[in-house]
């Protein structure tokens, strides 16, 4: 009887993380959204919570999560050359989002420390963001996910893995940073 050699399994675990990481982000970003309506209605936003989204949403994703994009990017190219296109407008985005962010944080930081008085750039700022930075998401899980599950296998995995340095989730891994303390009572009570 010949050995039959079992079809490699796919790669799940790295893109179920991608997905639980969107969920995580789209989380803070409501919370941001939030804030921002509060200019609408006339009331002040809270600056320190709307500091402490962006400063995660500039810090962690650009030490994991979109580095481990790219190389899934570069995988899927490989496989998958019509893909290009796509792949090379998300990969600019992260470099406009990474801009756009730390533009946001220094408006924020300015209003905290009263050297900026004009909100309107805040609210402009932080509405070009959300946009921003959904419309990513989208694309990513409507175009590039379905093509990963497809494409990807477990040795993937694994490269993308030993490529990336190991960092827990500084709000949402196992331990919160003190940093995000506050910022995590806040997600819970939301």
């Amino acid at each position: 009887m010949p050995i039959r050699s079992k079809p490699e399994p796919e790669m799940p675990d790295a893109l179920t993380l991608w997905r639980a990481e969107h969920v995580n982000f789209a989380r803070l970003l409501d919370l941001l959204e939030r804030q921002l309506a509060s200019f609408r209605e006339g009331d002040a936003p809270d600056y320190e919570l709307m500091l402490e989204i962006m400063y995660y949403m500039t810090h962690y994703p650009y030490v994991m999560h979109h580095p481990k994009e790219d190389l899934v990017f570069a995988r899927i190219r490989e496989r998958e050359p019509s893909a290009g296109t796509t792949i090379d407008r998300l990969t600019g985005e992260h470099a406009t989002l990474r801009r756009d962010g730390q533009e946001l944080v220094q408006e924020l930081d300015g209003v905290l420390d009263g050297s900026i008085t004009s909100l309107e750039r805040i609210k402009e700022a932080g509405r070009d963001y959300l946009t921003t930075f959904r419309e990513h998401m989208r694309v990513e899980e409507s175009e590039i996910l379905p093509l990963a599950a497809r494409m990807l296998r477990p040795v993937d995995g694994a490269a993308i893995e030993a490529a990336i340095r190991q960092f827990q989730d500084p709000l949402f891994g196992p331990r919160t940073e003190q940093r995000y303390a506050a910022l995590a009572r806040h997600i819970q009570r939301a």
